[in-house]
């Protein structure tokens, strides 16, 4: 695993001891922890922590009977929840390390997670064509949302909570209401699958297999802003509030870097140490 200088896009470490594979990395609110779930496809998953700044084993979480795919930190940076592709979702107490619930709901890969702003509830994105949502403190499941007719791969909430935001396979974002499951209104105009969704405030950014990043607005349910560069299907996207810049990368493994407000390009590199473009 490797972890690059966003301004410059140069490598700035590389971390041992992980899978063969990893799907999903995830900062802890403060910084000070980084998550890491991965795997071996059909044979095994695991999650850690490391301390990003000098690369170093902090807690080993646990293993699975295959990949972890998603691990995000709830917004106070207390809690871990974990989905992977044998269905369950766990969330560990990440002062102990400890796992404290078990979640087996889903009847296919869970791909996607969200933590609701108050931590109170988890929301879920998965193959099954459902996104779930359930109370974070005992894994109750609350809410499920069929309205995507298809695989779910990204999901999130609204800043108040009183949304969901979900995308999948049918080229879509959904929104719906949690407390009662009904669809409010979506995003269309996609080529292809959606894959990612990161949302802050009034702002939901997407990528998508039809090689764009776009950023949306939740008032009206409108496209507001595209991020130009991809050439390959998009699948991950994330938004960094303190410098307000939005990262996404590609199939082909380039990581593009923008300025959320202007779209202007800040880095551009391909995510693999040594790597050296071929002569044109």
């Amino acid at each position: 695993m490797t972890i690059w200088n966003a301004a410059s896009g140069s490598l700035a470490r590389r971390i041992k001891n992980v899978a063969e594979r990893t799907y999903s990395l995830c900062y802890s609110p403060d910084g000070s922890l980084l998550a890491v779930a991965g795997g071996t496809p059909g044979q095994a998953g695991e999650v850690k922590l490391f301390n990003p700044a000098i690369g170093t084993l902090v807690k080993d979480l646990g293993s699975m009977s295959d990949v972890a795919y998603r691990a995000v930190f709830n917004p106070a940076g207390t809690k871990l929840a974990v989905g992977g592709a044998d269905r369950a979702i766990r969330i560990y107490d990440v002062a102990s390390g400890k796992q404290e619930i078990l979640i087996e709901d889903h009847a296919d890969w869970v791909v996607g997670l969200a933590w609701s702003p108050d931590g109170a509830r988890l929301a879920s994105a998965s193959r099954d064509k459902t996104s779930k949502l359930f109370n974070a403190a005992n894994g109750e499941s609350l809410m499920t949302y069929s309205g995507q007719g298809d695989q779910v791969f990204g999901v999130g909430f609204s800043a108040d909570g009183k949304l969901v935001y979900t995308a999948g396979a049918d080229k879509k974002v959904h929104a719906w209401n949690p407390d009662d499951g009904q669809k409010k209104g979506e995003f269309a105009g996609f080529g292809r699958e959606v894959f990612g969704l990161a949302t802050y405030q009034d702002k939901i950014f997407t990528c998508s297999a039809d090689k764009t990043v776009q950023q949306h607005r939740a008032e009206g349910l409108k496209q507001f802003k595209t991020y130009p560069g991809h050439t390959d299907a998009v699948y991950t996207i994330a938004y960094h509030p303190a410098t307000q810049r939005v990262a996404a990368g590609s199939f082909s493994g380039e990581v593009r870097i923008w300025n959320a407000e202007d779209a202007a390009p800040v880095a551009t590199f391909i995510a693999a140490p040594g790597y050296t473009a071929p002569a044109k």
